[in-house]
């Protein structure tokens, strides 16, 4: 996964700090610039505005109707509020991208990770038995 300061990072390292006619900019100039990049992107979106980046794709809101819907564990019938949500859809050099992406390495890469382990159970407190 990557976070908000990785990818300010990876901004600030790609940023040109030498070329004649642009400010100089600190690492946490540009994790602040990134951060409000982001919230201008929500506030459009909040505001139900579409949010598009060239050669990344399309942030569009999509509201949800509402509509009756089923308990699966008793089986009564439940009505279900109508919601938005965001939807997003990949341009077409993004889809280009990651379908170069070997599969057959992320699977491997996903074999080999180490699984987590249960977190171990914690002794009861209490009276010892005799």
């Amino acid at each position: 996964m990557v976070s908000l300061g990785d990818v300010a990072k990876e901004v600030f390292l790609r940023i040109d700090q030498g070329a004649p006619g642009t400010p100089a900019l600190t690492k946490s100039g540009v994790f602040e610039l990134t951060k409000a990049m982001f919230d201008v992107c929500s506030q459009a979106l909040a505001a139900g505005e579409e949010v598009s980046v060239p050669k990344f794709g399309k942030f569009a809101v999509q509201v949800r109707e509402a509509r009756k819907g089923r308990n699966p564990h008793t089986g009564d019938t439940i009505d279900i509020p109508a919601k938005a949500g965001v939807k997003f859809k990949p341009s077409s050099v993004l889809r280009a991208a990651v379908g170069e992406i070997d599969v057959k390495k992320i699977k491997a890469a996903e074999k080999k990770a180490p699984k987590k382990k249960p977190a171990a159970k914690k002794k009861a407190k209490g009276k010892k038995k005799k």
